[in-house]
């Protein structure tokens, strides 16, 4: 670890200072991997040590006064991601990492791209920060519901069904929430959120069985009956 990213690790404001004015060259230095400064920062736990807690966010400001790209994107290797990597930005490792609220909010008042920590705010159920992701533009992407359901996280289900997520995307095997719901012999509140809003309980997956057919296999009469009632 270089002397710059030590002195932004240690939250070290007056040092960070000192070392961009005689060296700004490490306002363009990251990993060979696009980790930087900022991700170094925002991914910083201040929840123990008031120092840092107190200097993160004037560091913040400080880099990207500076011109540091508040976009810029850290290639964690991913074999699940389409392009090989999770493009993780500094408002991804504030919110996933730092959890510290302060810089997340000020990433999102600066023009952070909101739009790549969905799946953290469904792992971590938090209503509260969908709420406001999605005032600054973040939509909800796609998977991230069945993901929710599937790690029951039942809060931010219900909530990105509210707003607009599709109740009957399936995983690679086709099977949708419902599907899930009835395997896991989810209570009947779930299998009514669901259906209320406009599961399909005729929905096959790859092998051709819908959620119907598992509950019949499985003698869910509960089930059953709210399938029948809609």
């Amino acid at each position: 670890m270089n002397r710059f990213i030590r002195a932004v690790r240690n939250a070290d404001l007056d040092a960070v200072r000192g070392l961009l004015r005689e060296e700004p060259k490490w306002l363009a230095w990251s990993e060979e991997d696009g980790k930087n400064a900022l991700h170094h920062l925002c991914g910083l736990d201040a929840s123990g040590d008031p120092r840092k807690a107190a200097n993160g966010l004037p560091l913040l400001k400080l880099l990207l006064g500076s011109g540091m790209d508040i976009n810029a994107v850290h290639r964690i290797a991913s074999g699940s991601a389409p392009c090989g990597f999770f493009p993780a930005t500094p408002l991804w490792y504030a919110y996933t990492r730092g959890r510290n609220d302060a810089l997340v909010s000020y990433l999102l008042a600066e023009g952070a791209n909101p739009g790549n920590c969905q799946f953290a705010i469904a792992w971590n159920d938090d209503v509260e920060a969908a709420e406001l992701f999605r005032r600054y533009g973040a939509e909800i992407d796609g998977g991230v519901f069945l993901a929710a359901y599937k790690w029951k996280r039942f809060a931010i289900a219900e909530w990105l069904l509210k707003h607009g997520a599709d109740v009957d995307e399936a995983d690679e095997a086709g099977n949708t929430a419902l599907h899930h719901a009835v395997k896991r012999r989810d209570p009947a509140e779930l299998l009514q959120l669901l259906l209320r809003h406009g599961a399909d309980a005729e929905q096959a997956n790859t092998a051709g069985v819908t959620p119907k057919a598992l509950a019949e296999a499985n003698n869910r009469k509960k089930a059953l009956t709210l399938f029948a009632a809609t």
